[in-house]
């Protein structure tokens, strides 16, 4: 639905080149596209087989449903995951949706959507982060949408044949070869381990969190995926 949560995920969207369509019943849609640069949109109730179809959902990598009814969030969830056992995709879609309490943003979790923000809790960190540091605050904010690439925290995950099992996290060197850097690292006990040192053991079930661009960060899940030392480290 277009409200002012939408317009303001369109811009970043536009800024890091994410493909994205808006799906509104207003009657105005055509207008609200024009004026907020709205790239593709569809005039219909988002959660229908009409918008499901003409947006062309089955090559799409997720939804983001923001409206602020929740009854309309649960509408599209469902709807969403219905269509996924239809077409019979491998992937199932990654959800995004927005609520107001923790009650609705349970509900939301149990219904399929993987991901459930709470604006006015955001609000409270993002505030809460700027009493205790303005500068940092300034700084993460230019570092993440900056317009001279796209900038992503990302968890990736160690799979069992990995040749990075047991390895030490120097001795990985993402850095050199990707570009990213490791600011966290989850064992498979879920003990979380922020800015770790580079002595700490990457072990079986691990989960790296990292910071980078969205290819350095996809070229690190290739990689990590990979079950033989990659060449170029071979000589390191």
């Amino acid at each position: 639905y277009h409200n002012e949560f939408t317009i303001q995920l369109a811009k970043q969207f536009r800024e890091t080149h994410i493909p994205f369509v808006v799906i509104d019943p207003k009657p105005s849609l055509p207008e609200i596209a024009l004026k907020y640069r709205y790239p593709y949109f569809i005039q219909a109730e988002p959660h229908t087989q009409e918008a499901l179809l003409k947006s062309h959902f089955s090559s799409a990598k997720g939804m983001i449903t923001l409206s602020i009814n929740i009854a309309d969030n649960i509408a599209q969830i469902a709807s969403a995951r219905l269509y996924e056992k239809e077409i019979g995709l491998k992937k199932p879609y990654y959800i995004m949706a927005n609520a107001d309490n923790e009650v609705d943003i349970d509900k939301l979790k149990k219904l399929g959507a993987d991901s459930v923000v709470s604006p006015t809790k955001l609000v409270a960190q993002r505030l809460s982060a700027m009493t205790l540091r303005p500068d940092m605050e300034n700084m993460m904010e230019t570092f993440l949408h900056r317009k001279m690439g796209a900038i992503d925290i990302e968890e990736v995950s160690v799979p069992d044949h990995s040749w990075m099992r047991f390895k030490k996290i120097r001795e990985a060197h993402l850095r050199d070869m990707t570009n990213v850097s490791i600011v966290g690292i989850k064992d498979a006990k879920g003990k979380f381990i922020p800015m770790p040192k580079g002595d700490t053991l990457i072990g079986t079930g691990s989960k790296l969190l990292v910071i980078g661009t969205s290819e350095g960060i996809n070229a690190t899940k290739r990689i990590v995926r990979k079950k033989d030392k990659p060449e170029e480290l071979k000589y390191v």
